[in-house]
């Protein structure tokens, strides 16, 4: 596929609408401690990030502080259980996230950081994705919490570029075009990220109308 076309359609959708702004992504304050990064990862597909995942990964952050690392994860998780550690009782994310800690035992993984560095190697994300319910946006939303200059394409992602009415057949070829785009235009790829999110967000946010007396 040839992404020039769609890349500069991008471009000029971006550069002629007034609402889009680029807004500063975060830096992820807690990227440093293992078990919290990892319950971020399994537990954000599908579920409010708001109110159900964000408490859950404050909760590791601040109560297990050992769980920092593969070794601290590992104790706390024989003192304790997954879903306990999770707050989270559904089997498939629980299966899930005993799933990850396997592949980085025996990949000899010891922390995030290793993690991050170990996943930026094609070879080692193509093994990770191989891990049941592990695709390429969970990949790619790790290497942003790393921050890693990547595009995680969700359902915001997609909205945006079919709103832009630019064509993309699969996943990779809208990562491709968005990162691309942020390449050209010079901005941050994680920042051209949270843009379209924030953009995307607010344009879904139901519109209330206000009476004045």
């Amino acid at each position: 596929m040839n992404y020039n076309i769609e890349i500069n359609n991008l471009i000029k959708f971006i550069e002629n609408n007034p609402d889009f702004n680029i807004i500063k992504s975060n830096i992820c304050f807690y990227n440093n401690h293992l078990g919290a990064v990892l319950a971020d990862i399994i537990l954000q597909a599908g579920l409010n990030y708001k109110t159900v995942v964000f408490p859950r990964v404050l909760n590791i952050y601040k109560n297990y502080e050992s769980a920092n690392d593969l070794n601290g994860l590992i104790t706390i998780l024989e003192q304790t259980n997954i879903s306990e550690f999770l707050q989270w009782k559904n089997e498939i994310k629980i299966s899930r996230f005993k799933s990850v800690i396997e592949y980085l035992v025996e990949n000899r993984i010891s922390d995030s950081y290793d993690l991050s560095i170990h996943l930026q190697n094609p070879i080692h994300a193509n093994e990770f994705l191989n891990i049941q319910g592990i695709g390429n946006k969970t990949l790619d939303y790790f290497l942003k919490l790393m921050n890693v200059e990547t595009i995680a394409v969700d359902r915001h992602i997609i909205n945006f570029l079919v709103k832009a009415d630019i064509e993309f057949v699969n996943y990779n070829s809208a990562k491709k075009i968005v990162e691309y785009t942020a390449d050209i235009l010079e901005i941050s790829r994680r920042d051209m990220d949270y843009s379209i999110w924030k953009f995307m967000s607010n344009k879904n946010k139901p519109q209330i109308l206000e009476l004045e007396f």
